[in-house]
């Protein structure tokens, strides 16, 4: 088979779309204004703004997780930005080991599903219960139980399945009469 200039140009052409879509493809999602910085207060009316506002976001922000899953736990977030509630949430060993991620990052399944299982006393089986709960492991434990759809841990969410999960595990917590993590005095 002889090449002639055009299709050798066609090929190279595929190869470096081949190329940018795998190095694109590698990138982490970002949310440009995480809506804690004008809706993360803890009064009422912020909360349902916020959780309405969050609602329609095709990405949730690690920042805009963490005070949703704080104003899960305790009702209202004392944390005024997102370092304090890194903090807040490390104090009570709730993030994955060795998290670093910034607050506009895309939040992981796998870093709520480990904060998650915590929250809710979740044991898991044997590998959970010998190795704790891993990211990998905790999605898996959250499937399970049916708070989490099928996925893996480094896919992110639209802002309606974080909110979607966080029903899921307050249903979780009536039906099996727990409570979220006690708050731990910051």
């Amino acid at each position: 088979m002889a090449f002639n200039g055009r299709s050798l140009l066609i090929a190279g052409s595929r190869v470096l779309v081949a190329a940018v879509l795998a190095i694109a493809g590698c990138q982490t999602a970002r949310v440009a204004d995480p809506l804690t910085r004008s809706m993360g207060g803890s009064d009422p009316d912020q909360q349902m703004d916020f959780l309405h506002t969050l609602a329609d976001r095709p990405i949730a922000s690690n920042d805009e997780a963490f005070h949703g899953l704080v104003l899960f736990m305790q009702g209202n977030d004392p944390a005024a930005d997102y370092p304090a509630r890194v903090a807040w949430l490390r104090a009570r060993n709730m993030l994955p080991a060795g998290f670093a991620e910034s607050a506009d990052h895309a939040v992981e399944r796998g870093t709520l599903a480990v904060a998650l299982v915590r929250a809710l006393s979740i044991k898991g089986g044997l590998t959970m219960s010998v190795l704790g709960p891993t990211q990998r492991y905790a999605v898996r434990e959250l499937q399970y139980l049916d708070i989490y759809p099928a996925s893996s841990p480094n896919q992110t969410f639209k802002g309606s399945e974080f909110l979607s999960i966080l029903s899921k595990a307050e249903e979780y917590q009536k039906n099996h009469g727990t409570q979220a993590a006690p708050a731990v005095p910051s």
